[in-house]
């Protein structure tokens, strides 16, 4: 199994590169990766339409409580968690207004069922289900090779924030970098808290 650590880690410097998108040069690169992918792989707009639910805060919720009624402790925590995940996420749109790139690219092509009223950066639906995947494998104790089909899944509804339109690729390297930096937190959480001697 990874560490908590290592997600702590691995989390922190995947938001940390989501963040160049502040410098203008790399802005403008990110704004050719997304043209690259959303025009490429507009094919799957009809699986990243079903997939979007998963990113959802509502799925997320449903989440969340199951676990709090599984295990009532360590699920408050998590919930804790990811609540403060999800209010730095509000502050961090709220503080850089990143626009989406939808309403500035104008062959971009915005395919979600529900469009998006808050800023691009960071992605909220890839924090949702990074957080929710990587959770899920450090709960149940997943080695690498188990959480695969979880991470695949959230492999592709990231991908499908830029196939729909709604995110450029650092706003979803970002949001990834946040759930996996908040279910590593929680994990250290629980262990530290109900665990420790």
């Amino acid at each position: 199994m990874v560490s908590t650590a290592t997600f702590l880690s691995l989390g922190g410097l995947f938001f940390l590169c989501g963040l160049l998108h502040l410098s203008p040069q790399i802005a403008l690169n990110d704004a050719r990766a997304f043209r690259l992918l959303h025009n490429r792989l507009r094919a799957l707009t009809s699986m990243a339409r079903l997939l979007w639910h998963l990113g959802r805060t509502p799925f997320t919720l449903l989440a969340l409580l199951i676990y709090v009624l599984w295990r009532p402790q360590a699920g408050l925590i998590v919930s804790a968690t990811y609540l403060a995940a999800a209010l730095l996420e509000a502050a961090i749109k709220r503080l850089l207004q990143r626009a989406r790139p939808f309403q500035v690219i104008p062959d971009a092509v915005m395919s979600q069922p529900r469009r998006p009223e808050d800023p691009s950066f960071p992605s909220g639906d890839a924090l949702r289900v990074w957080f929710l995947a990587v959770g899920a494998a450090l709960v149940l104790g997943l080695p690498a090779w188990g959480a695969a089909p979880l991470f695949g899944l959230a492999v592709l509804v990231s991908l499908g924030r830029i196939v729909m339109g709604v995110h450029y690729p650092l706003d979803v390297i970002g949001g990834s970098g946040l759930g996996i930096a908040a279910a590593g937190l929680a994990q250290y959480l629980i262990q530290m808290l109900l665990f420790s001697v």
